[in-house]
């Protein structure tokens, strides 16, 4: 687990070389949570430098740097920044194949600190839909894992806006159907 404190300073480093990105991952729920631990990895959505276009820009800034960079399953920039003795995997995302993030989401993403530092991160909910919309074995875990969280009362989310984030997405009824199976009331 990576402490608030460590997730700052891999943040301030991204911005310090000029990174503009959007935090899309399961760091959006531990902050809703106000856990002190972030998660094992930091997953954004890159929207400077681009993640295709200037991919010798990720590679400059590791090695500059001395992190390691290799790439996520997609074929984007992954790079291991280190702070201390702990190593941060930082993974840059993009609308490629099948990873899609609508734009509105970006737009309407909240500004959230972690550890001190401000960052745009998108909603709880929109986090959820595009869980849903990814299918994977591992997603939809994890949105049992964040249902189980609501229906206790540890988090709140939104039915209205679960609806609306799942509404732009072509595959409305199955991401719909994937969030009831997991224990969402929508």
């Amino acid at each position: 687990m990576v402490s608030a404190q460590v997730l700052a300073a891999v943040v301030r480093s991204l911005l310090d070389e000029g990174f503009k990105f959007t935090v899309i991952g399961g760091t959006v729920v531990e902050v809703e949570l106000g856990s002190r631990d972030l998660g094992d990895d930091l997953d954004l959505f890159a929207e400077e430098p681009d993640v295709l276009v200037d991919e010798e820009t990720y590679w400059e800034v590791a090695e500059r740097n001395g992190w390691v960079i290799g790439q996520t399953w997609l074929g984007t920039p992954r790079i291991l920044v280190r702070v201390g003795d702990e190593e941060v995997p930082v993974e840059f995302y993009d609308n490629l194949y099948d990873f899609y993030v609508p734009e509105s989401m970006l737009k309407r993403a909240r500004r959230a600190s972690l550890g001190g530092v401000r960052v745009k991160m998108v909603r709880l909910e929109d986090h959820i839909v595009l869980k849903a919309n990814a299918g994977r074995d591992k997603d939809l875990e994890r949105l049992k894992e964040i249902a189980r969280l609501v229906n206790r009362g540890k988090l709140r989310v939104n039915t209205k806006d679960l609806r609306e984030a799942a509404s732009e997405f072509e595959d409305e009824a199955v991401i719909l159907r994937r969030l009831r199976d997991a224990g969402f009331k929508v």
